[in-house]
């Protein structure tokens, strides 16, 4: 009777608690969340993410050129640090950002999977410091450099001398141009997406053929200036003219070589 009556107030006395919200669900967790814009300076359509992702094709992107989040950033920003690889499975290049990055330079177009790691550390050291302090902003990542970027929704066909099909996740169009780079046969490559090929597939051309814009490829032309953030028609007008006009500086260098040996040749006759 007695452990009745114990377990009767108790319950009654559980019923009458005041219940705290997210005493359980962790409320005073510091947010995590990591943003990927497809373009520098935090600029372009946003996607965030809020949980450990170690494939971005998962992740659903209207802009992106497969459609997902998969080399879709070109900057960044985050809640927390997080860390960011280039291929599926956090590997390949993986760097920690802890704020903002407004232009990821090389890596751009090129991030594969995205990870937490735990509190901004500006955060744990604004906490801890003297109150002097406590307003002290996270430290801005110096931007890097803008790296070479191929042509981004563009099929160059025709010309293929070798077929590469990948048999794993994580082969990118920077695993095909590094193969035309290291081959001397190759002018030009486009790297297909995964569809017709579950993980894709890269093409090496002994010739650069007539590009098209599609969006099922990346592509690229040896030597070419880069394609910066432009897609397709933009991309091609971009790359190609530069390419055409390289040529015709050329050309003209030649031709104006010749006339000036000819000019000296007869200068040397006449005297």
């Amino acid at each position: 009777m007695l452990r009745k009556l114990t377990f009767g107030a108790t319950l009654a006395a559980m019923l009458t608690m005041p219940v705290v919200a997210g005493a359980f669900a962790g409320s005073d967790a510091p947010p995590r969340s990591i943003t990927l814009f497809n373009d520098e300076a935090l600029k372009g359509t946003p996607v965030k993410i809020t949980a450990d992702t170690p494939n971005l094709q998962t992740v659903t992107a209207p802009e992106g050129f497969d459609g997902t989040a998969n080399d879709y950033a070109y900057s960044i920003r985050t809640e927390g640090r997080w860390q960011v690889c280039m291929d599926a499975g956090y590997k390949t290049d993986c760097r920690e950002i802890d704020g903002e990055v407004a232009s990821l330079g090389e890596h751009g177009g090129s991030v594969s999977s995205v990870r937490y790691l735990g509190p901004s550390a500006a955060a744990a050291v604004s906490s801890a410091a003297a109150p002097k302090t406590a307003t002290a902003t996270a430290p801005m990542s110096k931007p890097a450099a803008p790296a070479w970027q191929p042509m981004r929704n563009v099929d160059l066909f025709g010309n293929d001398y070798r077929e590469i099909v990948y048999r794993e996740p994580g082969n990118g169009w920077e695993q095909c141009k590094a193969a035309c780079d290291g081959d001397r046969q190759c002018k030009a490559f486009t790297w297909v997406a995964p569809g017709r090929q579950p993980h894709g597939e890269c093409f090496l051309k002994d010739a650069v053929p007539e590009a098209s814009s599609s969006e099922c490829c990346i592509s690229g032309v040896k030597g070419a200036p880069s394609a910066g953030n432009a897609r397709g028609d933009a991309a091609i007008s971009r790359v190609m003219g530069r390419l055409g006009q390289r040529a015709g500086d050329a050309a003209e260098r030649k031709v104006g070589d010749k006339v000036e040996e000819g000019i000296g040749k007869a200068i040397d006759r006449i005297f």
